[in-house]
């Protein structure tokens, strides 16, 4: 009978082990996740919706350039971690072939203003009322961000916060990024 508990005890006790291993393990890779899509090599997909200025964007004006788009909402704790880090992004490409597209889902449209007003929002945001564009990006959650290369093609998909450094080095792939999935030299 002792024989048997110790051989519980241990069992539970290496249980508990792996377990807060698997937990840390997770949660060290915060924030550097790259998460597989079957977008990516894909063209994005578009859209036309109306931004928080009442202008009219579409995807496709941004023909040519890299781009960064981020799905977001008010409401979401990471959102909020690495809209700074995406700001100070923007303004560091501004003059360059790399565009930002917020998209803003499944959120009350007063409560997203008020965010962009708290995070700068310099590049364009859309809100996305009717929470159509996140289905068609195949989005789980916020935040969610694709990166598009000059040709329209997805070439990377990121769940959870971004640092900047982690937004620089995406923006480089996906600029070097060719159709059929290389880097260019």
């Amino acid at each position: 009978m002792r024989i048997r508990n110790a051989i519980k005890n241990i069992l539970t006790v290496i249980i508990i082990v792996l377990l807060a291993y698997t937990l840390w393990s997770g949660l060290s890779e915060k924030g550097n996740v790259q998460t597989p899509s079957q977008l990516v090599g894909k063209p994005a997909p578009g859209f036309t919706l109306k931004s928080f200025d009442g202008e009219e964007v579409k995807l496709s004006d941004f023909q040519g350039k890299t781009l960064l788009v981020n799905f977001w909402a008010s409401w979401c704790h990471p959102c909020r971690e690495e809209a700074p880090a995406i700001e100070r992004a923007y303004i560091s490409l501004l003059g360059k072939q790399v565009e930002f597209i917020g998209i803003n889902i499944m959120d009350d449209r007063k409560s997203a203003e008020e965010y962009i007003k708290s995070f700068g929002g310099t590049f364009v945001n859309i809100y996305d009322p009717e929470n159509r564009i996140h289905l068609a990006y195949g989005v789980g959650g916020v935040p969610e961000t694709f990166f598009v290369n000059p040709e329209g093609v997805i070439t990377g998909k990121h769940r959870g916060p971004l640092t900047e450094e982690m937004i620089m080095g995406y923006i480089e792939e996906a600029t070097s990024y060719k159709n059929n999935g290389e880097k260019s030299p």
